[in-house]
């Protein structure tokens, strides 16, 4: 008889929680889907700013929280901030808006990632567009693009250098780069940019 395969030994589930904020069930249920292939076992869900707030409180190992909605409004800003202050730091935003106002009030909350929504309307929303000036966004290097990625998830010069094993004065060297080849100095403006044009995700 042949040899067996010993079967594979199973992932125990992370005692770590995650909390999916969203008015779309089917939605939920998708993100429900990929955390439990990752090994979370425990997951709230939620389908408004007061739910979440509430159900957040509950949850004593805190994973990811997902939230989808647009920033514009105002009840879920203040309970994502109301849900950092719960331990809840690794958020993810998910918004059917990119536009710079979008990426401005995420970076000022502290959002680990911005996820922009694919639009049903026969339109990519998400596909790369250009600067308004109409010419194609200028090729960054493989280090402008890991320094604007860092702003967009929220970090300092100076904690992007200590990542990147740079001095903060190095940093911002590198965004007056990218701000010169954008034509931006503003970093919401420049990640708006590299957002909508699948430079950084």
């Amino acid at each position: 008889m042949g040899a067996t395969t010993p079967p594979r030994p199973q992932r125990p589930p992370s005692r770590l929680a995650a909390l999916i904020v969203s008015p779309q069930s089917e939605h939920r249920q998708a993100w429900i889907g990929s955390l439990r292939k990752v090994g979370i076992g425990r997951i709230l869900e939620a389908i408004g700013a007061n739910d979440a707030v509430f159900r957040g409180r509950s949850a004593t190992e805190h994973g990811v929280c997902v939230v989808e909605a647009a920033p514009q409004d105002g009840s879920i800003m203040q309970a994502i901030r109301e849900l950092r202050r719960q331990g809840w730091l690794r958020l993810v935003l998910v918004s059917p808006r990119g536009d710079e106002n979008t990426v401005r009030l995420a970076m000022a909350s502290k959002i680990r990632s911005l996820i922009i929504l694919r639009q049903h309307d026969g339109r990519d929303h998400t596909a790369p567009r250009r600067p308004a000036s109409g010419e194609a966004v200028p090729e960054l290097s493989k280090r402008e693009v890991e320094v604007v990625q860092f702003v967009a998830d929220g970090h300092t010069n100076r904690e992007i250098g200590e990542e990147l094993s740079l001095s903060a004065l190095t940093v911002k060297s590198h965004l007056s780069r990218v701000g010169r080849k954008l034509g931006t100095g503003d970093r919401a403006h420049m990640v708006a940019i590299c957002i909508r044009a699948g430079i950084i995700s």
